[in-house]
């Protein structure tokens, strides 16, 4: 059994600085702009890690997540797929919901495996969701979804743990995009210019202008 516990969770070679543990932030960008890469690089390091995807199936995250540099071991690694594809070769690696408007169903899925990560002796958790744009497609309204973030990143909170939710801005009017960052604690843009750059609003002591983002190597 692993025992992990630290006051602040710190992002390798990203341009970033470490955060307080219970941080949440939510990266916009464009959904295939890099932000996907991002995302995962930001769940890196030797926590425990758990990734809800919406739209893209269990196999393709953990493949992409190792192709970021991230190891897939499967007392600590897990993801909850609410796409329609299938992975039960998977095993334990993964919790199927039927679809992206079932948030209650893909609630229940993430309570139960952040619980078997934590079992294991991680007691510091990073959780990413990428993207929150299918949930907000299959709900009639922002309500239900903005529900749903504010339970999972009040649990992220109260654990010690790390949030990382992708949205893409684009697919959303003002007043949605608006609504949904509420329960974050800072947000982090994305583009794509000579290479991948980001910003960040509402922490201290982190790039307020663009910034590049090193390739990985």
């Amino acid at each position: 059994m692993a025992t992990r516990h630290h006051d602040r969770y710190e992002f390798g070679d990203l341009p970033l600085n470490s955060v307080d543990s219970g941080t949440n932030l939510l990266l916009t960008g464009p959904t295939h702009g890099g932000t996907r890469e991002l995302l995962l690089r930001l769940l890196l390091g030797d926590d425990g890690v758990l990734i809800i995807t919406a739209d893209t199936s269990a196999r393709q995250v953990l493949t992409a997540f190792e192709a970021v540099g991230g190891a897939v071991e499967s007392e600590r690694v897990r993801v909850v797929s609410c796409t329609q594809e299938r992975d039960e070769e998977l095993g334990q690696f993964v919790a199927s919901v039927g679809s992206p408007g079932d948030l209650t169903g893909i609630g229940i899925e993430y309570s139960g495996q952040y619980e078997q990560v934590y079992a294991r002796g991680y007691d510091t958790v990073r959780t990413g969701i990428f993207t929150l744009t299918p949930l907000l497609v299959y709900s009639d309204n922002v309500r239900p979804v903005f529900r749903f973030v504010n339970t999972v990143t009040s649990r992220i909170r109260t654990a010690d743990g790390l949030g990382i939710c992708a949205l893409d801005p684009s697919a959303h009017d003002d007043r949605v995009v608006n609504s949904i960052a509420q329960p974050f604690d800072a947000r982090i843009d994305v583009r794509e210019a000579d290479g991948l750059e980001l910003r960040v609003t509402g922490l201290a002591d982190q790039p307020d202008e663009w910034t590049a983002v090193p390739t990985i190597e």
